[in-house]
C-alpha cells in the first residue's frame, strides 16, 4: 500500500515537471525578439427576456383514490383540448402523483383521504396568448405554481456572436498596448479560447393559489419581462514582436 502511494506521488511529480518543462520550452521556441502575451477579456450585456413560462397544476381530494384520479384525468383532458387552439404556446404535462394522508394527525381517530395532482407547463414568446390561456385554465380549477420570464437560447446565441466580435477586438487592442509597452510594433493572435455563459435565472413571479369559484370571473394573470445578463469571455495568446 505504501509502495503504491509512493509510486503515485512520484508519477504526479514527474507529470508536473513534464508540464512545466513543456510550457517553458514553448515559451523559448519563439524566435529571438518575440514575446508571448496571454490576455483574458470579458464582455457582458443585459438583454430583455423574450420567453414566458407558466406552470400550473390541478388538484383533487377524495376518500376514493379512483375518484381522485378520475377528476384529475377529466380536468387534464379538458385543459389539453383547450390548449390545442393556441398554436403559439408550447404545452407539456408534468408530474402526476397520488398519495394518501391523514387529515387528523393529532386526533384519536385517523381521517385518511387521497390527494393527487398533475402539472401542466406552458411556454412561448407570445405573452398575451399565453397569459390568456393561463387565465382560462385557472378558471377550470388549475392553480398557478410559477409564472416567469427567461431569455431564449436562440436570442442568447445571437447576442453572444456580437459579444465575441467585441471581445476579440478588445483583446487585440490590449495586446497592441502590451506590445507598445514592451517596445514591440507587431501583434499576431496565436490562440483564441472562447468561453460562453449566461445567467438565465430570473426571479419567478409567484401567484397566490386560490380556490376556483364558479361564480367568480377569473382575471387574466399579468407578467412583465426582466433582463438576463449574457456573458462571453475570450482568452488569447498573442505573439508580439
Amino acid at each position: 500500500m505504501q509502495n503504491s502511494t509512493a509510486l503515485s506521488l512520484i508519477c504526479s511529480v514527474l507529470m508536473s515537471l513534464v508540464l512545466t518543462t513543456s510550457a517553458f520550452a514553448q515559451a523559448n521556441l519563439l524566435p529571438e525578439g518575440q514575446t508571448l502575451v496571454t490576455l483574458t477579456v470579458t464582455e457582458r450585456i443585459r438583454v430583455g427576456q423574450d420567453t414566458l413560462s407558466a406552470d400550473l397544476r390541478i388538484e383533487a381530494d377524495d376518500r376514493d383514490a379512483a375518484a381522485v384520479q378520475n377528476r384529475i384525468n377529466q380536468a387534464m383532458t379538458e385543459a389539453l383540448a383547450l390548449t390545442r387552439s393556441v398554436n403559439s404556446v408550447d404545452v407539456s404535462t408534468g408530474y402526476y402523483g397520488v398519495y394518501q394522508y391523514n387529515r387528523n394527525p393529532s386526533g384519536n381517530r385517523a381521517d385518511e383521504v387521497w390527494r393527487g395532482s398533475q402539472s401542466l407547463n406552458l411556454r412561448g414568446q407570445d405573452a398575451a396568448a399565453l397569459l390568456q390561456l393561463a387565465g382560462r385554465l385557472q378558471a377550470l380549477g388549475f392553480v398557478m405554481n410559477q409564472l416567469s420570464y427567461s431569455l431564449s437560447t436562440e436570442r442568447a446565441d445571437e447576442v453572444r456572436d456580437s459579444l465575441m466580435e467585441a471581445a476579440l477586438g478588445r483583446a487585440r487592442q490590449k495586446a497592441e498596448r502590451a506590445a507598445a509597452a514592451l517596445g514591440k510594433t507587431s501583434v499576431d493572435l496565436a490562440t483564441v479560447d472562447i468561453d460562453t455563459q449566461s445567467d438565465g435565472y430570473s426571479p419567478p413571479i409567484m401567484m397566490r393559489a386560490m380556490a376556483a369559484d364558479a361564480s367568480m370571473e377569473m382575471a387574466v394573470p399579468s407578467a412583465e419581462p426582466g433582463e438576463t445578463e449574457v456573458t462571453l469571455t475570450v482568452r488569447v495568446q498573442a505573439v508580439v514582436k
